[in-house]
């Protein structure tokens, strides 16, 4: 049984909250963000980014499929 984020679609989150609503580590929400999955609204500030709740609950259910795909393959 997979968890749907339920993230609010008009929130702002920081990393640590991010990654509890997605129910990943950070080193799992790092490699997300280096793949380009998941963009801050705020890339000016490398220090402390900021998420969008509606990109972040939309994309949630996509990353767990990725991760299960790419686990699957080997």
């Amino acid at each position: 049984t997979e968890l749907q984020p339920k993230c609010n679609p008009e929130g702002i989150y920081c990393v640590k909250r991010a990654c509890a609503e997605l129910g990943v580590s950070f080193k799992t929400f790092r490699r997300y963000r280096e793949m380009g999955l998941i963009a801050p609204v705020n890339p000016q500030n490398r220090y402390r980014p900021k998420f969008s709740g509606g990109p972040l609950s939309t994309a949630g259910n996509d990353l767990l499929h990725y991760d299960k795909r790419k686990d699957h393959t080997g």
